[in-house]
């Protein structure tokens, strides 16, 4: 057994995003004239299902005006104040010195996600970019997250899904084949995962003696 492919979230995993998130939403209950959801409970529906199943939850019927408003406020300011995460491009770094395949599998959408990609210099640093709208279904569908791979999976155990919310332990789960399962660590400082995920972390750099210790194995 040996680790050679990292599939990464992006929100919340590399790139501090979720205050613009909650902005967004922020915005969009107010041009609804609706009250606001505390920023907890956005972060916890962000990080489960896509989010365009987010805003049909929120916003039930009036989810086609909720996302125009949404998105009005992404195209706006989704880049302006963005910020890596911390030891995001190190642990990347550290994949590629030691020749594992990374790849990058996030529900927002391309256009803004290359935008992000590009505002943190982080261009050269995924061998793969799938991002939400490209396939018939979006992470964690399996349509979505095997698509990393082309459709053709390679041994599960070689696997490991880096990110911070439900959607990425399901993404694991969908590698899971020949009685091998995915490694799947999960950026968790209110250990809300702890007996869902192989690894729950405090910070992200704990991934590189995650890869260390698995591939010394």
């Amino acid at each position: 057994m040996s680790i050679k492919y990292v599939v990464f979230d992006w929100d919340g995993t590399l790139a501090d995003t979720y205050p613009v998130i909650s902005a967004a939403y922020n915005y969009t209950f107010d041009k609804l004239g609706l009250p606001r959801i505390p920023y907890d409970e956005i972060k916890s529906l962000t990080s489960t299902l896509p989010n365009k199943d987010t805003l049909g939850f929120i916003f039930k019927e009036r989810k086609d005006t909720a996302s125009k408003a949404y998105y009005e406020y992404i195209t706006a300011h989704h880049a302006a104040n963005l910020q890596a995460m911390p030891s995001a491009k190190e642990v990347l770094e550290f994949c590629r010195k030691q020749d594992l395949k990374t790849y990058l599998l996030t529900n927002k959408k391309t256009l803004y996600i290359k935008e992000e990609i590009a505002k943190l210099g982080f261009e050269n640093l995924f061998d793969k970019v799938i991002a939400a709208g490209e396939y018939a279904e979006d992470k964690p569908h399996p349509i979505a997250t095997h698509a990393v791979f082309d459709g053709k999976l390679p041994p599960a155990d070689e696997i490991l899904v880096i990110g911070d919310g439900e959607a990425d332990i399901q993404t694991a789960a969908t590698y899971t084949h020949n009685g091998k399962q995915a490694f799947c660590a999960i950026y968790d400082p209110r250990d809300k995962f702890k007996n869902k995920a192989t690894f729950t972390i405090q910070n992200l750099y704990q991934v590189i003696d995650i890869i260390k210790n698995l591939n010394a194995e």
